[in-house]
């Protein structure tokens, strides 16, 4: 059975937007759902995110997809280079970035977060990125250049925002059936 693992972005914590949502709904179709949880605040250092993420998160399996959103893809590509963390099948990126991100919310801070994209690699096979041309938070030419460094797929929409609730997305169904055509593959 495939578990999957969703780490929210720094707007709010998992009951917001879409990750209730698509959690229950991918465990109504058989999958073994992690749905991280953090007390977010701007200001809230990376090392937090990682602490938090040790005591919540277990990788049981290789056959582990993450699902992050925007700051929660940082978070969890740090937390993978962890290297007692196994290798996981896969990694979906929403309005992900990079460390070094210029075009992005002011209000996202990155000092002092570097990444090791060879060692990240090393620990997921599949990289997925989705991003909209009209995301107010983080430019999708920010997700495209993650997927880059990471040998990924990305998909660009016209429109989506950043994928919250304000852009409408309390669900995400579109996302799911993706995810589960990948996850079958």
């Amino acid at each position: 059975m495939t578990d999957v693992i969703i780490v929210h972005s720094v707007y709010g914590g998992s009951s917001n937007h879409w990750y209730e949502w698509l959690g229950n709904n991918l465990e109504l179709e058989g999958y073994n759902v992690t749905l991280f949880n953090l007390s977010t605040d701007h200001s809230q250092p990376i090392d937090v995110w990682i602490e938090e993420m040790k005591q919540q998160i277990s990788i049981d399996t290789y056959e582990t997809y993450f699902v992050t959103h925007g700051f929660g893809t940082i978070a969890s590509l740090k937390f993978l280079e962890d290297p007692s963390i196994k290798k996981v099948e896969g990694f979906f990126s929403i309005s992900g970035f990079k460390e070094d991100a210029k075009d992005i919310d002011e209000n996202i801070n990155l000092d002092g977060i570097t990444i090791d994209y060879d060692k990240v690699k090393s620990k997921v096979d599949r990289f997925f990125g989705l991003s909209a041309k009209d995301d107010q938070y983080v430019s999708y030419k920010e997700t495209e250049r993650l997927m880059q460094a990471l040998d990924g797929r990305c998909r660009v929409t016209n429109n989506g925002g950043h994928f919250l609730e304000d852009n409408g997305f309390t669900t995400f169904t579109r996302l799911q059936e993706r995810m589960q055509g990948i996850m079958s593959d």
